[in-house]
């Protein structure tokens, strides 16, 4: 019975130890250990609780009704990566201070799945805390996807709604994405009514919206964006708009800036093609970059040479010797 009495002795120990013991913390979540999810229907494990996150880059801020910040952590740069964070709190002070590529934490933040979007959410009743980190760091490189990767939803003509055929591009909520090679093939989707169709040479197809676009009037499309308009490429903050009584589940590319929407030859991403972009590219020489296209990327391979100045140059009727 040794063995039992001091079996007890030592159980008693470490209760009063911990006890005695300072309260512990937790470490604060990654953007991935929130976001992560094997659930068929999209939603996030921690929705509707209060937690610590240990945050990201700030990529993007979009203003709105509701400031938000778009957050993308660059330790994981091909998935579950990156989180929308609302500030529900006027004057908004977290989004006035926290500025595009600031590395900011967040303290007591509520996770909430909105409309099929899992966001952190600044709410004055769970005493929110954040700590900008360090600032001007570099922004995580823009991911490419096929178009295939991130469908388009399927039209159901029994309820008149659209519906996400399964959720397996949740994986890419939130980050920024980019698709190569597209046109637009339809206008006046959405909710909204101000989604596009992108429809790559292969004939897969995926939505995009411009609501978040720096350049564009609520409600609007950017100037670029016209049925039957070819892209080089088209990047933007992935999002799901979900609002199954109304017959809405879909995803959408937010594009963000003029820049997001390359029309090939279009260096300097003015809306036409001239001498201005040849001189632009031809400054571009050695230069490689995530998003190749906006430094002269004719030919999608990923990177600016000879190749991608013969095609421009194919476009004045010119050819390399």
């Amino acid at each position: 019975m040794h063995w039992m009495n001091r079996f007890a002795s030592a159980v008693a120990i470490a209760v009063v130890a911990a006890a005695l013991a300072p309260d512990a913390k937790a470490q604060p979540l990654t953007i991935y250990e929130i976001q992560y999810t094997d659930d068929p229907n999209g939603t996030a494990p921690y929705d509707g609780l209060v937690v610590d996150c240990a945050g990201g880059i700030c990529v993007a801020k979009f203003p709105g009704y509701r400031p938000r910040l778009i957050v993308q952590d660059p330790n994981d740069p091909d998935e579950w990566g990156a989180i929308q964070v609302k500030d529900w709190i006027s004057p908004f002070d977290m989004f006035n201070e926290v500025q595009v590529g600031d590395w900011v934490e967040f303290t007591n933040m509520l996770v909430e799945d909105f409309r099929g979007t899992t966001m952190l959410h600044r709410q004055t009743a769970y005493d929110p805390g954040h700590t900008i980190v360090s600032q001007d760091n570099p922004l995580p490189p823009v991911l490419m996807v096929s178009v295939a990767d991130i469908p388009a939803p399927l039209y159901d003509p029994n309820d008149d709604g659209w519906y996400v055929e399964n959720h397996a591009a949740e994986k890419y909520e939130s980050m920024r994405l980019l698709v190569r090679d597209v046109t637009v093939t339809a206008m006046n989707l959405g909710k909204a009514v101000d989604n596009y169709n992108l429809q790559s040479a292969e004939g897969a197809n995926c939505w995009a919206s411009d609501y978040m676009n720096e350049e564009v009037e609520p409600s609007d499309y950017h100037r670029f964006v016209t049925v039957g308009q070819h892209f080089c490429g088209v990047s933007g903050v992935f999002e799901q708009y979900t609002r199954l009584s109304y017959g809405w589940d879909y995803y959408q590319l937010l594009t963000l800036t003029s820049a997001d929407l390359a029309i090939c030859g279009d260096v300097d991403h003015d809306g036409d093609v001239d001498l201005a972009d040849l001189a632009q590219l031809l400054g571009s020489y050695g230069m490689t970059s995530g998003a190749c296209f906006e430094d002269g990327d004719q030919d999608y391979d990923g990177d600016v040479d000879l190749a991608d100045l013969a095609e421009l140059l194919g476009a004045y009727g010119f050819a390399l010797p």
